[in-house]
């Protein structure tokens, strides 16, 4: 008996690596959104750690060189912020990039594998019918036999 042979199974490969890729480009991209987040989160801890160092304590005498160089040390921390931001955006914005690509390429995988599944089914079918005609041709010739055999002196 004959297997099934889907004709597009290369591209059927094909697709499926691509979705691999897709998928391996999405968890990359997932990854440096969360350490950018992480490190902004990180950022504001720092910056709010500085903010209350630079408040006066009781008895404590604040020179005006700490006051610059604080405000300063604050103003970079703002900045990075600021560039974090910018990059969590971009980050954010390619990872959706990625979803969109890896949910395009799930579909157009879903649909090869129905056309594929489909293929086997009516592949079986015909088997089946092949089959059966089979069955009933011998079936017809064993019935001629012991008809001709009854016949027969």
């Amino acid at each position: 008996m004959t297997t099934f042979k889907f004709r597009l199974e290369k591209v059927w490969k094909q697709r499926r690596k691509i979705v691999d890729e897709h998928s391996i480009a999405t968890a990359s991209a997932d990854q440096r959104v969360a350490a950018l987040s992480r490190q902004i989160v990180e950022l504001d801890h720092n910056i709010a750690r500085h903010s209350r160092s630079m408040v006066q304590r009781e008895g404590d005498i604040l020179l005006s060189e700490d006051l610059i160089a604080g405000a300063t040390w604050q103003d970079h921390l703002y900045h990075l912020g600021e560039d974090l931001d910018n990059k969590l955006q971009t980050a954010v914005k390619d990872l959706e990039r990625c979803r969109s690509r890896l949910n395009g390429s799930w579909r157009d995988l879903e649909v090869l594998s129905r056309l594929r599944d489909r293929q086997s089914e009516n592949w079986r079918a015909g088997q089946d019918r092949k089959e059966r005609k089979q069955m009933d041709e011998i079936g017809q010739i064993r019935a001629f036999r012991q008809t001709a055999a009854k016949s027969s002196p």
